[in-house]
């Protein structure tokens, strides 16, 4: 059989071949967005066949579009069954919110410091207040990623940042299921500028105070929705 010529080697589903970046790269960001979104229930499998034909593409872009998924911790993979997105136990929750507190805290430590108010994470409250719990889901969500990206940023610790990228995809699509913690999306900006203020008071227990209480109020409204 002749070989498959150079176009079409990366497509083909039995090639180890690496694939066009633009290819894996634009289904990642497609199927990102439809899980955030909650297209997918909580412990739903992503089938192949379906996948692909409801993308246009082939099961090797697919899968190797669902690996990277897993490595931001928006799909886990089951040996023998595929790839499904997770769905976050009262000990997932806890762990999940904990970890993000003690990144977080050691953040706004150095913020105070310098008394920079990193203004992504005001333009995050900003789009919090134009919008509404019906928009689509995944734009509130981003928000709620983009404020809190920007306060790690904001420290100026790559290493900090590094640690907390670990853990983002999780936090995202954790508040993605679980957003009806919020009665309105002007009581989630509200409660984000409340973390602003407590900033710019320059004061570290201050500003330790108002994010722990945030972290455990978001704790809490987690695991009763449970």
């Amino acid at each position: 059989m002749p070989p498959l010529p150079a176009k079409n080697r990366s497509e083909a589903p039995e090639t180890n071949e690496p694939l066009p970046a633009s290819a894996v790269d634009s289904l990642t960001h497609a199927l990102r967005r439809r899980i955030l979104s909650g297209d997918f229930r909580p412990g739903e499998f992503l089938r192949d066949v379906k996948m692909c034909e409801e993308h246009s593409t082939s099961r090797h872009t697919f899968r190797t579009a669902a690996q990277v998924l897993v490595t931001q911790g928006l799909l886990r993979q089951i040996p023998n069954r595929g790839f499904v997105v997770p769905e976050f136990g009262p000990d997932d929750i806890v762990d999940i919110t904990r970890v993000r507190g003690a990144i977080e805290g050691e953040a706004i430590r150095l913020i105070v410091l310098t008394g920079v108010i990193p203004s992504q994470a005001l333009e995050a409250v900003a789009i919090m207040h134009r919008s509404t719990l019906s928009t689509d889901r995944s734009l509130l969500v981003a928000a709620d990623r983009d404020f809190h990206r920007a306060i790690i940023a904001a420290s100026g610790s790559a290493r900090l940042k590094r640690t907390y990228s670990d853990l983002e995809g999780e936090i995202e699509l954790l508040l993605a299921q679980r957003q009806d913690f919020y009665a309105t999306a002007e009581e989630m900006a509200e409660e984000h500028e409340r973390l602003i203020n407590s900033l710019r008071s320059r004061h570290y227990d201050t500003a330790r105070d108002a994010f722990q209480e945030h972290w455990e109020d978001l704790q809490i409204k987690l695991l009763d929705q449970r």
